[in-house]
């Protein structure tokens, strides 16, 4: 197995295990012991820091990487979906179902002391003709524009990690209709 350090800054790679080096003008090769260590200046101090032939892990300041000729592992990443973070604060996602039919005010999420209702995603689909807009407080201040809904037709809003849009600290997530239409969907939001 031949190991190939590869500098970050895009110079020719090093081969360790024994090799010369192919040009990386900070590296230098060294025999120790019938093996090679390959030795480069770190980023803090300018001193060497040591890499071992056939050591896949380094200092954090190197700027390096280390790769190898086997197969690559599959590496894979998921969306937890029981918690996000703000900054370094979990919150958990929550989900509400959208009912409305009067025309003004529509309760949709309570509001919480000292929270926002940040909405992540959203359905809503009008039974008939009416104009919906989202409130922060009831008759409160508007968070979007209106969206102008016709019989079974609405608005998607798909998963957004930042939010579309967040009531005041402590109000609750009004929905506000022009008309005493049913209005019914759903919502995933959380609370920071």
């Amino acid at each position: 197995m031949s190991n190939v350090l590869v500098p970050n800054s895009g110079t020719a790679p090093i081969l360790v295990d024994g090799m010369a080096s192919t040009g990386h003008p900070q590296a230098q090769v060294i025999k120790l012991d019938g093996g090679s260590r390959e030795s480069a200046p770190g980023a803090n101090d300018g001193a060497s820091v040591p890499i071992l032939a056939g050591q896949k892990t380094m200092a954090s300041s190197l700027p390096v990487t280390l790769a190898s000729d086997q197969p690559a592992v599959p590496v894979g990443a998921s969306l937890r979906t029981d918690q996000m973070l703000s900054g370094s604060t979990a919150l958990t996602p929550k989900f509400a179902k959208i009912a409305a039919s009067a025309s003004g005010n529509n309760t949709i999420v309570a509001a919480v002391s000292g929270k926002k209702i940040r909405v992540l995603a959203l359905k809503l689909i009008g039974s008939d003709a009416v104009n919906a807009k989202w409130q922060s407080g009831a008759g409160g201040t508007d968070l979007t524009g209106l969206s102008y809904l016709i019989a079974s037709s609405g608005e998607v809003l798909p998963f957004n990690p930042a939010g579309w849009f967040e009531t005041a600290a402590g109000a609750l997530l009004n929905l506000s209709l022009s008309a005493a239409v049913a209005v019914g969907g759903h919502l995933t939001y959380v609370e920071v």
